[in-house]
């Protein structure tokens, strides 16, 4: 039997009813689906913080000590460190830091500090520290001696107290000294004679006169003639000295 227009409404409604409360239940199970994955991340960021603050607190494992051992150069003890460094006692006692021990300079060079900057201005010490790079010098890398003068890891000069640590071959040094000493024998020698002839001209008779033009050019010794004594005038004249 057919249905009526009625019927059929009836029936459509109830049909869509149906697919709204499907629908709708649909929609609540994927709700409660990602409510349920989000508590699930909750609960793993709890437990994972748990962990962590339990490792946090822990007491650290203490390292049994191992058996010391003993430099074969020096005969002093060493350790090895928890990272398997070797640990010793290379400086037991405080001094000069700029002392430099002769076993850490390479053979055939020379090592010396060199001021770079006065209360922190390097402009000032510019004009010695060009003469310095001229003359042969040069920065030592810090990268020699980690952790002697710098801390271990810092690479470039080593810089203490507004000096610079700095290297050149001996040979230079050696004649740089062998100059020194020459000028300074000069300079003695050049006094010696100055006073050798100041004691010569204080003994000088009257008439005579002595003056040095020249460092190292004797006494110029010149004889000046009263004319108003009784002795008769030469027919000519004194040659000027030079």
């Amino acid at each position: 039997m057919p249905q009526t227009k009625e019927e059929r409404m009836a029936n459509l409604q109830k049909a869509r009813a149906k697919n709204m409360e499907n629908a709708a239940a649909r929609r609540a199970a994927k709700d409660d689906l990602k409510a349920a994955r989000q508590m699930e991340q909750l609960v793993e960021a709890v437990e994972t913080e748990r962990e962590s603050v339990q490792r946090a607190s822990a007491p650290e494992p203490v390292a049994k000590a191992r058996t010391p051992m003993r430099s074969p150069k020096t005969g002093r003890s060493q350790a090895v460190g928890r990272n398997g460094e070797v640990l010793t006692r290379q400086r037991t006692q405080t001094g000069d830091i700029f002392e430099i021990p002769r076993n850490l300079i390479p053979e055939g060079w020379d090592y010396q500090w060199c001021a770079v900057s006065v209360t922190g201005n390097t402009e000032i010490l510019l004009d010695q520290n060009l003469m310095m790079a001229e003359n042969g010098w040069r920065p030592v890398p810090a990268e020699r001696y980690p952790g002697r003068f710098m801390p271990v890891g810092h690479k470039g000069s080593i810089v203490r107290g507004g000096q610079m640590l700095m290297e050149r071959p001996l040979v230079l040094s050696e004649e740089a000294r062998a100059d020194d000493i020459k000028a300074a024998h000069q300079l003695i020698s050049d006094r010696n004679e100055s006073l050798k002839l100041g004691s010569v001209k204080k003994d000088m008779a009257s008439g005579f006169e002595m003056s040095r033009k020249y460092r190292g050019t004797g006494g110029d010794i010149r004889i000046s003639i009263d004319r108003e004594h009784d002795a008769p005038t030469p027919k000519y004249d004194l040659a000027d000295p030079e």
